[in-house]
């Protein structure tokens, strides 16, 4: 039998437990849904930030993000994104901390190619005109016998139907309109008689159902292009489209969708309302189409996207958010339907 004291402490106790149950069962609900207004605050990842460096390395399985800013800082960490999971390496070698460098997967050379950024934040200077590749393990500086003049928020991509990478524009002080390509071991500009007019921050990405470039869109510090242009077989022709997303944004997230076809546009800068959009475009091939899916991330400019052939999913990360004061960390895919937050 039970002393006195002893029943006393345990009905204490169960009390203490009971009420204890009940806060947190009341405290759960408002969690998960502070969690998901804001899952740029919960789970382990990279740090917000802009302008990152984000290309998948199918030969790895394995998305790599380097570099970017948060409009204080300059990053120079390497992470990998596998399997929706982000874990940061730490190479032997790496490339200086950088700004809107391009990063692209080179199939013929079976690694990743960063050219550029910046190591100072905005058009403050500190372009950087070095070549990279990253070998699975560490980071490794190529010493081409040419190069493209140093420069920032370039755009790049590999040309799967000509075998070489395919970098265009950017801004080193002044806005550029030229084309150089990379053939595995030194770059050489292209005589381009026609070409996109000077620009940083277009959307650049390779259509694989068409096998061409498409770039769309760009700033040169006075206007915000609308304009849609293919790069096929060395040679830049400007479409003809009736639909557009629009002259009024820049900062564009864009990848291929290989699993569907399509050439996904996500986002961009308003560059009157001083906002971001949350919209999703596609490229057919012949226009675009604005997509009107279920769930969405907020809107954001000058993120990263890159397609996961792995899990046939586009992975984007990052950005800036809610007038351009917030430096985003959220990890989202798109499923080819609608996006789902994933950390």
């Amino acid at each position: 039998m039970s002393a006195p004291g002893a029943r006393l402490r345990r009905t204490t106790l169960t009390a203490v437990l009971t009420t204890a149950t009940a806060l947190v069962a009341a405290l759960l609900p408002a969690a998960a849904h502070a969690a998901a207004r804001r899952p740029d605050l919960v789970g382990a990842r990279p740090p917000g930030r802009a302008w990152p460096s984000f290309a998948y390395d199918p030969a790895l399985n394995e998305a790599v993000l380097f570099g970017g800013d948060n409009g204080r800082k300059v990053a120079g960490e390497t992470w990998i994104y596998q399997g929706g999971i982000w874990t940061q390496e730490h190479p032997a070698t790496s490339p200086a901390p950088r700004t809107g460098a391009a990063l692209v997967y080179d199939a013929t050379s079976d690694q990743l190619l960063l050219f550029g950024g910046s190591s100072r934040i905005g058009t403050a200077g500190g372009f950087l005109g070095d070549t990279w590749v990253w070998t699975g393990t560490t980071w490794q500086q190529l010493h081409p016998a040419t190069s493209p003049p140093a420069r920032h928020n370039a755009d790049m991509i590999y040309d799967a139907a000509d075998h070489d990478v395919v970098l265009f524009g950017g801004y080193d002080g002044q806005y550029l309109g030229d084309t150089w390509t990379w053939n595995g071991s030194t770059w050489t500009q292209q005589d381009t008689t026609t070409a996109p007019a000077p620009r940083d921050t277009g959307s650049f990405a390779y259509d694989a159902a068409t096998g061409t470039g498409v770039l769309y869109g760009g700033f040169n510090g006075e206007t915000a292009f609308s304009d849609t242009w293919s790069w096929n077989g060395g040679v830049w022709t400007q479409l003809s489209i009736t639909t557009s997303p629009g002259r009024v944004q820049t900062g564009w997230q864009m990848a291929d969708d290989t699993a569907t076809g399509q050439v996904l546009l996500f986002g961009g800068h308003r560059q009157r309302r001083g906002t971001n959009s949350d919209a999703t475009w596609v490229w057919t091939g012949t226009t675009w189409t604005q997509l009107q899916p279920a769930a969405s991330p907020f809107g954001r400019s000058y993120g990263s996207m890159t397609y996961d052939s792995a899990t046939q999913q586009i992975v984007l990360f990052g950005g800036r958010g809610h007038h351009d004061v917030s430096y985003l960390r959220s990890t989202w895919v798109w499923s080819g339907t609608t996006w789902q937050n994933v950390s």
